[in-house]
This record gives structure tokens, sequence and C-alpha cells, in this order.
């Protein structure tokens, strides 16, 4: 009989599926494929691409062939489709018929079955035109979720006057089939959370999603519902069908907005800045942090604490990000978070004071686990970026979509007298 050994932990490779199905032109296909190649990885992680060619024209599939060429991937056969039943140059947004939601639906699926027969640990579906910064992936991957979102921001809608303020809005939602509010959140609360640099729970998200396998594996996927409200407008999207599945699954979904990305939605007028922002976006991050960076760091209490009826339990890693000299942290957390390079993780004692919020850690020494995930200068993703107002001198900011347009202009009248 033959024995098949397992592999040691700190041997072990874990593989990540990449892919999406693919019908865009060659100038929004190529800055996506180059911002997949200079993804930092996980440590002992390697990845294959696993793409559906949804109608690529001769050159977006001549790119398609020479990215997953070597060994690096493959591309599946797309369901066929009807012609012009999907359109992303349009005045105002794009244009999706039902025929094309369920198509691109069943190419993921097909995306997905071929991560199962890989025995693929995870899933990464990423649209084709988004260009990443470098950390992307490799933020999804330190989330531990088991289903993570990263987050950008779009204007959905062309401006339709002068007068009328579209804001940019995220690509994750509280309430089907599109609403930024609910869940005991209002939209601007919703919107402030998304802006903060770190995990926030979501009941809808898309586009740029790491799946684990154990979520792979019971079933999850694009297929649509039988119920007549996901059988028409934005309820019959893909990705709705997607998340109200895992709803009832009661499998979460988390929105991680610490990476920066840009979306080539609106076509032509998006093509002009992807020189720029792919510029900064392929930009390394920094290998230690300094006041004033952002980062990202998980913390891990390392002694049990007590839980009911005289039982112990290990916290679960707690996710630390934001901008260094704002966060509340402990002295000793925070000094060694100055020490540490990116990925490095190291045991510290931390001393906590008498007035902590939790009573029972009151004037206890406790020893720490810090991990530093990742650095990156204090800045704020493309496009929301231009609708905030940020303190040149402070950094503290605010989000025009929480002003009257009689306060955005007053506002912009003191800055610029200042």
């Amino acid at each position: 009989m033959t024995v098949e050994l397992a592999v040691l932990p700190d041997k072990y490779e874990n593989l990540i599926i990449v892919g999406t199905s693919v019908r865009k032109s060659a100038a929004v296909l190529a800055p996506y494929l180059q911002s997949l190649a200079w993804q930092e990885l996980p440590p002992r992680t390697k990845v294959k691409y696993v793409f559906v060619d949804d109608g690529c024209d001769r050159d977006a599939r001549n790119l398609l062939d020479q990215f997953v060429a070597d060994g690096r991937g493959e591309i599946l056969r797309g369901v066929p489709g009807a012609v012009g039943d999907f359109s992303d140059v349009h005045p105002a947004t794009h244009q999706w018929s039902l025929s094309a939601m369920r198509r691109v639906g069943a190419n993921k699926d097909r995306i997905i079955r071929r991560a199962l027969e890989l025995r693929a640990d995870a899933l990464w579906l990423v649209d084709a035109d988004l260009i990443l910064e470098t950390t992307v992936l490799l933020s999804l991957a330190n989330a531990d979720k088991p289903i993570a979102c990263a987050v950008y921001w779009t204007h959905w809608q062309k401006q339709a006057a002068e007068t009328r303020t579209s804001h940019a809005a995220p690509q994750v939602w509280l309430r089907h089939p599109y609403q930024l509010d609910g869940r005991g959140q209002d939209e601007f609360e919703f919107r402030r959370k998304l802006l903060g640099r770190g995990l926030v729970r979501v009941w809808g998200q898309g586009a740029c999603t790491l799946v684990r396998r154990h979520v792979l594996e019971t079933g999850l996927d694009f297929s649509p519902l039988p119920d007549p409200a996901f059988q028409q407008g934005l309820m019959a999207g893909e990705d709705r069908q997607f998340c109200a599945k895992a709803e009832r699954m009661h499998i979460e979904m988390w929105a991680d907005t610490w990476p920066d990305i840009f979306h080539i939605y609106h076509l032509p007028n998006d093509l002009t800045r992807v020189e720029d922002l792919t510029r900064r976006l392929s930009t390394q991050h920094a290998t230690r942090a300094a006041l004033g960076d952002l980062i990202s760091a998980k913390v891990q209490a390392l002694e049990p604490l007590p839980g009911p009826n005289g039982t112990w339990h290990h916290a679960p890693p707690q996710h630390v990000r934001g901008r260094l000299g704002t966060l509340q942290l402990l002295p000793e957390l925070e000094e060694a978070l100055y020490t540490l390079e990116r990925g490095q993780e190291r045991m510290i004692a931390v001393h906590v004071p008498l007035d902590y919020p939790v009573p029972y850690m009151r004037g206890k020494r406790r020893l720490l686990k810090v991990k530093l995930v990742d650095v990156k200068p204090y800045q704020f993703p493309p496009v929301i970026e231009e609708e905030l107002f940020v303190g040149p001198k402070s950094g503290k900011w605010q989000d025009s979509a929480t002003l009257t347009e009689q306060q955005v202009a007053g506002r912009e009248e003191v800055a610029s007298a200042s």
C-alpha cells in the first residue's frame, strides 16, 4: 500500500488562481495585465492565471496568449454570446443586457470549477478593467476572511450637468441591488468606514474578490437564482446572485479598503489617465514605516482571555490600519511598528494602563505578536481623492458627499484664502 505523506506546513506552497471573464480592448487590457504581473505574493504562494475569452478582438487575445505563455496560465473557451449585448462605450454608463450578465456568470463559474480541479487554496476574481497597486493580493490574503473584496471608487454615471454633482461610489454595498445604507448605518457612515483603510463587513461586492477554497467547496457560484426579483435590472447581475447566495449560506463578505485601484470605466476618457495612474500604482512600497505613513499590521494576543463559565479562549488576530501618529495604540506596540520591515513579525510585551477600556486588562503585562503587513505614504484612493478636502497641514479630511453644494463652495473659498 502506498502512503502519501503530507507536506510540512513550512514547506507547503499555496496556490491562488487568478482570472476573470475578458472582453476588453487591448488598450484597457494591457495595463490590467501589467498590474497583475507586478503583484507581490504572500510567502510560499504561487499563482496560476485562468482567463475566459468572452469575445476578445485579435489584439486583446494576443495579449492574453502572451501573458499565459510558459505555463503561467490558461485560457478557457467562453460561453457563446450574442452580438452587441454589452457595451462599455456609452455617453453615460456601461450597458448590460440580461444575456450578457448570465454569460459572464457562467464564464466565472468555469473558472471556479477549474480552481476546484486544481485544488487551489483560493480564487482571485479580478475584473479586466482595473489597474492595481502592487500589494492588492497581499492585502486580501492577509485579511484572513472567507470572502474579501478590494474596494475601488468609480463615477458610475458621467456628470449629467454642471449644476448636478455625481459623487464617486464604491463597488461594495449593504443592501441589494446597490444601496449604501442599511444594516444600522446611513450612507455617510458607510462611506466614512470605506475611507478608513480597514476591513468593513458588506453584503454586496464584486470585481476584485479573493474567495477561499472552503467557500468554493460549498457550491457557492454565479448561477442565477430562481427568485423573480433577481431576473431584471441590477438585481440580475451575476455578482448579486453570488452575494445573495453567500448571505443565505451565512458566509461573511468583507471589504478591504487598504488597496489603491483605478477603474478604467468611462471610455475613452479614462484612458488618458492610465499613464499617470500606472506610474503611481506600480511604485514599490517602502520597507519600513515612518511617522505619518499609512500602515497595515496584524496583532495577535499570545495569552488567553477569560470567557463565560470559567472558560478561556484565544482572541483572533486584530487588524491595525491607519496613519502612524494618529492611531490609538499602546506605546510599546507603536514603537515596534517603526522597527519592523514589511512582512516581519516579532513578539513584544505591552503594559496596559489602569484606565484601559477593558477592565480585565488593566494593570497587566501582556505578550503580543505583531506583524507589519504593508506601508505606504499617506494618501487616498484614486478618483475619490478628488472629492476629499484634505488639510495641507493636519491631514484631516472631509468627504464632499457629506456637504451641501453651498458648503463645498464655502469650504473651497476658505481653503484658497488660507
